[in-house]
């Protein structure tokens, strides 16, 4: 086997000038905004053993190579579809989401609160489903970008944003993709929501770790959603309205505290147990969005809050485009969710006064 292994080392250095034309094979079009790198680097992470793809034959690899060499064929470019087809990663996200814990993946590391993570320690293969989405949907795959906003445009026409940086355990609020709640560093106390706040199976509160298809349906053919599902983010459950009262819009009637019977929060969360804000007399058909960020992965401010601040994002605001009704100013997470009184927000809206060492986007 030594023998070997070094007859293909050889091979592969004497072929190094014929090879450079897999340096320059890099995505082209929308593909080359996160595949910048050449060719063989591209597939080096992947699990399978993808250069048989092209270099192989009835003899041995090391054979096949020289072959492959000796033609010229190594010098050639090749684009994505040479190999790949028409086929988007819209219309594979099926097999990647089936597939996912026999694919490698990434693990973000630390950084600050509502920072883009820069590191990322592959893991082969993935032991949580999020290892794999986010090798594309973070700067692992789009590189920096500005408030974590990249200029990659999705099939909905929305921007793409970075999930690492929206789940990043130094947020101090997030959905437990990443880690649990318990393990949510950037999290005041309490870090979990009660038990009777949620539905089964997410019983077991503060230590359970979701995977990105308990709440996006990966699975399915359409045109709507981002990975190809027919609703709008691709949601999943029998309720799949958000922020608006009717599934898969994009403008709308908002969903309120007296009008939610359709949301999507309520596949996972039991409305009567949600705390005193969202029964209080006063809050009777205020927006939720109007309290809450749009796009509830995570957030700079606890209980995924959302602040009329310079800092929130205009993605979060409630029409996803900068515009809509935020009302909270500060925001102080209370001990429990019933709990809270008008000392624990500051609003715009006349309600509450103003507070001091709350928390703001």
């Amino acid at each position: 086997m030594k023998r070997i292994a070094t007859a293909i080392a050889a091979l592969l250095a004497m072929a190094a000038p014929a090879m450079a034309g897999h340096t320059a094979a890099v995505g082209q079009g929308s593909c080359s905004y996160c595949h910048k790198t050449n060719l063989i680097t591209q597939h080096g992470g992947f699990a399978a053993t993808v250069c048989q793809t092209c270099h192989d034959s009835t003899a041995s690899f090391a054979q096949a190579v020289f072959a492959t060499i000796s033609s010229g064929r190594a010098g050639l470019q090749y684009s994505c579809s040479n190999c790949h087809g028409s086929a988007s990663h819209t219309e594979k996200h099926p097999g990647y989401i089936a597939n996912w814990s026999t694919m490698n993946g990434v693990q973000p590391g630390a950084a600050a609160s509502w920072t883009q993570p820069t590191t990322f320690t592959p893991v082969t293969p993935a032991t949580l489903q999020s290892q794999l989405c986010l090798k594309c949907h973070s700067s692992n795959g789009f590189g920096a970008a500005a408030g974590g906003v990249s200029g990659i445009v999705g099939p909905t026409g929305k921007t793409l944003t970075d999930q690492a940086l929206e789940f990043n355990p130094a947020n101090r609020s997030a959905h437990p993709v990443i880690v649990s709640l318990n393990n949510q560093t950037g999290s005041l106390a309490p870090r979990a929501l009660p038990a009777s706040a949620l539905k089964a199976p997410w019983s077991n509160v503060g230590n359970q770790v979701m995977s990105c298809s308990d709440c996006h349906d990966l699975t399915v053919s359409g045109t709507t959603g981002p990975q190809g599902a027919t609703y709008t983010w691709s949601l999943k459950g029998a309720n799949k309205a958000w922020p608006y009262t009717v599934a898969g819009v994009s403008s709308g009637t908002y969903q309120t505290t007296s009008n939610n019977s359709m949301s999507f929060c309520w596949n996972c969360h039991n409305f009567t147990a949600a705390g005193a804000p969202h029964t209080e007399g006063d809050h009777n058909g205020v927006a939720c969005i109007s309290c809450h960020i749009r796009v509830p992965h995570g957030g700079k401010v606890s209980r995924l809050i959302a602040t009329a601040t310079a800092g929130l994002p205009a993605y979060q605001k409630p029409d996803g485009k900068g515009a809509g009704p935020t009302n909270i100013t500060a925001f102080k997470k209370a001990s429990s969710p019933n709990n809270y009184s008008e000392s624990n927000c500051s609003t715009n809206c006349g309600e509450h006064g103003a507070i001091s060492g709350a928390e703001t986007w």
